[in-house]
C-alpha cells in the first residue's frame, strides 16, 4: 500500500511539472505514468521483492484477522464496482453505434447520425465513427468542417482507446483523488492535441475558437467521449489558441518519463521486512493470553 501511495505522489508531482509553464504539454508522459500506475499492483505481484520497508505494527485481534486484511477485499469491492460502471459506459457506445445511420464519411471514417446526441462524439476503437446530432444539418458548412477535423483529430490519435485505458486505470486506483486528477490532466492535454493538429490544416484560431464557444453549453454524453468542448477546458483553450505558451522542451519531457519508470519499478519491488514479533501466528498469541503467568500457584 505504500509504495502505491508513494508512486502516485511522485507521478501527479512529475505530471504537475511537466505541465507548471504550459499544461498543454504532449499528453504521452500522463498517459504513461497513468499505465504505470494501473500496472503497479501487477508489477508488485511479479517483480521481485527487495525488502526494505518495516514490517506492519499492528497485532492481530482475538479472530486472528487485523484491519489491513479486510483491504484487499474492500479494494477488490470498489474495483469491481468500477469495472461494471465502465462496462455499462462502453456498452452504452455500442448501443448507439448500432442506433446510429450513416449519412456521410470522411478520410474513411464513417459520419453517422443519432438524434439521441446533442453535440459530436468520436468513438470507436476497432471501428472508429463520428456520431452527429440530427441537428448537424443545419450547421454552417465552416463549422462543419471544424467538428470533423477536431473528430478526426481524436481517431487519427486513437483517443478512445487511451481514454479507455485511463480509465481503467483509475478504477484500479478508484481510493485515490490524485489518479482521478492524473486523467482530468490527460484529457485535457488530449483535448489541446486535437485543436493543434485542427490549426495545423489552416484553420482560422479565431474562427475555431468561436466554433468551440457554440458548443460550449454540450454535455458530456458519456465518460469515455467527452464533448468538443467542455466548459471546464474550454477557457483554457481558447486562451492558448490565440496566445500559444511555451512549456518544457522534449529532452526534459524524456527526463522526466525515464524517471517516473525507473521509480515504478523500484518502489513494485519494495517489500517488507520480516520481524519475528510481527509473524507470530495468531494461535499462538491466543495461547500466550490465556497461559497462566504463574505455573507454580495452584
Amino acid at each position: 500500500m505504500i509504495p502505491a501511495l508513494t508512486f502516485s505522489i511522485i507521478a501527479a508531482a512529475l505530471v504537475y511539472l511537466a505541465g507548471r509553464r504550459d499544461a498543454a504539454r504532449d499528453p504521452r508522459l500522463t498517459f504513461l505514468l497513468l499505465v504505470l500506475l494501473g500496472l503497479f499492483p501487477l508489477m508488485a505481484a511479479v517483480l521481485p521483492e527487495i525488502r526494505v520497508l518495516p514490517s506492519h505494527g499492528g497485532t492481530a485481534g482475538m479472530a486472528g484477522v487485523s484491519w489491513i486484511d479486510c483491504l484487499p477485499a474492500i479494494w477488490a469491492a470498489g474495483f469491481a464496482l468500477a469495472i461494471i460502471r465502465l462496462s455499462h459506459a462502453v456498452a452504452v457506445l455500442h448501443r448507439w453505434k448500432n442506433q446510429a445511420m450513416e449519412v456521410d464519411r470522411m478520410d474513411g471514417v464513417a459520419i453517422c447520425e443519432l438524434p439521441s446526441i446533442e453535440g459530436p462524439v468520436a468513438t470507436g476503437i476497432w471501428n472508429p465513427v463520428i456520431l452527429v446530432p440530427a441537428s448537424w444539418r443545419n450547421w454552417p458548412a465552416a463549422h462543419k468542417r471544424i467538428v470533423l477535423a477536431h473528430e478526426l483529430a481524436h481517431l487519427t490519435r486513437r483517443d478512445p482507446l487511451w481514454r479507455l485505458l485511463a480509465e481503467v486505470a483509475c478504477a484500479v486506483h478508484w481510493y485515490h483523488p490524485l489518479a482521478y486528477w492524473m486523467k482530468r490532466r490527460f484529457i485535457m492535454q488530449c483535448e489541446y492535441a486535437c485543436d493543434a493538429r485542427v490549426l495545423g490544416q489552416g484553420i482560422d484560431p479565431k474562427a475555431y475558437a468561436s466554433v468551440l464557444c457554440d458548443f460550449s453549453s454540450q454535455y458530456s454524453p458519456s465518460r469515455l467521449a467527452p464533448a468538443m468542448a467542455e466548459t471546464n477546458s474550454l477557457e483554457s483553450r481558447v486562451r492558448r489558441m490565440l496566445k500559444p505558451s511555451v512549456g518544457l522542451n522534449g529532452r526534459t519531457l524524456t527526463l522526466l518519463a525515464i524517471l517516473g519508470i525507473l521509480t515504478a519499478f523500484s518502489l513494485s519491488m519494495m517489500g517488507r521486512k520480516n520481524h519475528g514479533a510481527a509473524n507470530i501466528p495468531a494461535v499462538e498469541v491466543e495461547l500466550r493470553w490465556t497461559a497462566n503467568p504463574f505455573p507454580a500457584e495452584p
